[in-house]
């Protein structure tokens, strides 16, 4: 009775059990059985149940190759196919319940909110399956987290001179070293607890207060075992060592950050900020949060905007510190992004491409004003790692710093006269968004702005024509066609041939059927819900650009990490693709020349 009352203990409070009602968990409960796992033991491969680990740790493996880890909570054989796949291994005694087959289908037949979290398991599952070597937080190592790196104390120092030291490098604690042997750590819980408490003089010796003979972790540890070794021991702080000798710390604080990696804690820095120092120390920390972005296979269209994110809060920190310097605005403004930071969906390679809509007119104090706050921000940008614009789209054009008749002149322009220029600038300036400032006012010029394209079809054709003039890089016969970067390397522009083509097509739609707004997922999507585009082509367009967005990511992730090169591009490699990604990659060409002819048939066949 004692184990049917822990198991309705567990059900209730764990996702998605906890959704039912009480009396539907006690049935469940009475239907499962209680197994325990010793350590190396291998799960036997039955299909027809569902496990739910409830104490310990598996790790499952398809030959050598970790695929996942197991824990409290999680789950095995949800899929249709009941297992996972793999072997299953205890790495840890554990104990789990299993759910009969015949009633977890059932089950699922009776209350489809289980049939629907375990469907959007499977899915995210099989999703993320396909990408190996994409780790995630329990597939994450010490070393991942801790370079070779250690701040050490003599035994003989004084815990002054550690506090010293400590608020020097910005550290909680130090290692207690002499001739290279590790005696112990100090940390500031110490000073606290065992100097200042008990009212130690200044020149107390470090050895006499130090946390001796500390527990310790290999480099090669998993994250996961760090944090619980820390909890099973109730210490914060863990020596690294590799090859026998310590090479740093780690701290629960990096464990945390690391298995939390979000933006908010890049943000919340950020906003603190009170110069442009401070901010650049900030971005300092965004090639970190790529890298654990990349490490914890993070989709691209995903890590995208978590990037703009960061990017936006950047921008509106610099922009309230040039206002702090030069006084309040004299009018109203918005602050604007085009391009791929306005579709959040840039590459590491990206740059500035930035303007501002004001609410008078940029002449006398206005421009004045505007000038010295573009030029701020955009400086401040280039300081954070952001490029300047080689093509000048920056608030610091004149041309680019204009009120709502000012924008509107340029757009009618290119709506009366779409010049191959035109046609050009179009292709950028329609896609915007608002980082910071007066939302009305842009809301009003981009509504204005798609409401007249859809009435220019003139303009619209053009624009369709621009939308071809470049082809998805396919041969006649499904060959892929490669072409020569800079160094003369053979291969693939993901951008220019394959995400633009794409971007580039949707638009026309969009401004079509007056959508407003830019990213081209969201396009797509707006687009099918409305019936402006076919359900089906809009599909195949998102699972290509998908496909494409992901190809780059992965691809800066790697440029990204081979520091010696030092330069991201879109240029890929396809030796490098397995055959199933090239055969994925030929589909997404046949699926961008398809989209091609389409807008031809619906925007030129008048011609």
């Amino acid at each position: 009775m004692m184990e049917l009352v822990e198991i309705h203990q567990f059900l209730a409070r764990t996702t998605p059990f906890n959704l039912l009602e009480k009396g539907i968990q006690t049935e469940l409960a009475r239907a499962i059985s209680v197994y325990y796992f010793r350590a190396n033991e291998t799960v036997p491969p039955q299909a027809q149940r569902l496990m739910i680990v409830r104490t310990g740790l598996f790790a499952r493996y398809d030959g050598q190759q970790l695929l996942e880890k197991l824990q409290e909570g999680d789950f095995d054989g949800y899929q249709l196919s009941g297992q996972s796949g793999g072997r299953l291994v205890c790495e840890e005694d554990a104990l789990v319940y299993w759910l009969d087959g015949e009633v977890f289908a059932q089950s699922r037949q009776r209350w489809p909110l289980l049939d629907n979290f375990f469907l959007r398991l499977a899915a995210r599952t099989l999703h993320q399956q396909p990408s190996p070597g994409g780790e995630g937080y329990f597939t994450l190592k010490v070393r991942d987290l801790v370079q070779p790196h250690k701040i050490t104390i003599l035994p003989g120092s004084s815990v002054q001179a550690a506090a010293q030291l400590m608020s020097e490098r910005r550290v909680s604690s130090l290692l207690v070293e002499e001739t290279g042997a590790l005696l112990g750590i100090i940390t500031d819980r110490d000073l606290r607890s065992r100097v200042l408490a008990l009212g130690l003089p200044a020149d107390t010796a470090v050895g006499q207060v130090m946390t001796r003979d500390p527990r310790t972790i290999d480099r090669d540890a998993y994250l996961f075992e760090a944090l619980q070794q820390m909890g099973r021991w109730r210490v914060h702080h863990l020596p690294v060592l590799g090859e026998g000798s310590v090479i740093g710390m780690v701290t629960v604080t990096d464990l945390i950050r690391a298995q939390q990696e979000h933006p908010v804690y890049l943000l919340t820095d950020i906003e603190r900020q009170s110069d442009l120092e401070g901010l650049v120390r900030c971005s300092q920390q965004i090639p970190r949060l790529t890298h654990i972005l990349g490490l914890q296979g993070v989709l691209a269209h995903e890590a995208a905007h978590i990037l703009a994110t960061v990017m936006d809060a950047l921008t509106e920190r610099l922009i309230a510190l040039s206002m702090m310097t030069l006084g309040p605005a004299p009018c109203a403004f918005s602050w604007l992004v085009f391009g791929s930071f306005a579709r959040q969906d840039q590459g590491l390679n990206a740059d500035q491409d930035n303007g501002l809509l004001l609410a008078e007119p940029p002449v006398g104090e206005v421009v004045h004003y505007f000038s010295q706050l573009a030029h701020q921000v955009c400086d401040g940008l280039a300081r954070c790692g952001l490029p300047y614009c080689s093509g000048n789209i920056m608030a610091t054009n004149p041309d680019l710093c204009l009120d709502k008749p000012g924008w509107l002149a340029r757009f009618r322009r290119w709506f009366q006269a779409p010049t191959p220029e035109a046609l050009l600038s179009a292709t950028v300036f329609f896609d915007v968004r608002l980082v910071a400032g007066c939302q009305a006012s842009f809301d009003g010029l981009v509504e204005t702005v798609v409401t007249e394209a859809a009435s220019h079809p003139l303009f619209l054709m053009h624009l369709a024509q621009t939308a071809q003039q470049r082809r998805a890089p396919l041969g006649l016969f499904k060959n892929l066609i490669l072409e020569a970067n800079g160094q003369q390397q053979p291969g693939l522009d993901l951008k220019t041939r394959g995400m633009s083509l794409i971007t580039d097509l949707v638009r026309v739609y969009a401004l079509e059927a007056g959508v407003t707004c830019v990213g081209t997922r969201q396009r797509l999507r707006e687009l099918e819900a409305s019936g402006a585009m076919d359900r089906r082509q809009c599909r195949n367009l998102q699972d290509a650009f998908d496909l494409l967005a992901q190809l780059r990511w992965d691809l800066h992730l790697r440029q990204q990490g081979e520091a010696s090169k030092g330069i991201i591009n879109n240029h890929l490699d396809p030796s490098t693709l397995s055959g199933l990604q090239r055969h994925q990659l030929k589909e997404c060409f046949a699926v961008i020349n398809e989209g091609q002819r389409l807008l031809d048939y619906r925007f030129c066949r008048h011609l």
